[in-house]
């Protein structure tokens, strides 16, 4: 297989940018569709299932982890941190093979963009769920 047979991946350090802005969820995309341009795409449907899982994981923190500046970024990081140990291990050795062979990575920006997207459907998820179970009222301020 040369360079012109091969899809576009997404980077390690593209899925842990898209990751830090809009989480777990962006990770999963972009693992999934990296799976799913090799021709593997059950594997991907299991990661974006197990992203999922732990963007749901992270929305059962405990408030202070949120709502404290240096502690919601310390989240943020760690989720980055656990999210890049997690696509080493699955996708490493794809991204080493890929690469050998002269694989190209998808533009940084189009990570940007992937994260931007996956920041507003969790925004919009969470803000649905509030009002869905507050009775349709904001709920108090602090």
């Amino acid at each position: 297989m040369n360079q012109k047979q091969l899809p576009p991946m997404y980077s390690l350090t593209a899925i842990g940018v898209a990751t830090f802005l809009g989480s777990a969820l962006a990770a999963g995309y972009m693992l999934a569709k990296n799976y799913s341009a090799l021709g593997q795409p059950r594997m991907g449907q299991y990661v974006l299932i197990g992203s999922m899982a732990l963007v749901i994981a992270f929305i059962f923190l405990p408030a202070q982890f949120v709502t404290n500046v240096p502690a919601a970024i310390t989240v943020m990081i760690g989720q980055v941190v656990l999210v890049l140990f997690i696509a080493n291990k699955l996708q490493g050795a794809m991204f080493r093979s890929f690469e050998e062979m002269g694989g190209q990575y998808h533009s940084m920006g189009r990570a940007v963009l992937v994260g931007v997207i996956a920041s507003f459907a969790i925004t919009f998820v969470w803000v649905l769920l509030v009002v869905l179970f507050s009775g349709g009222h904001p709920p108090p301020s602090p």
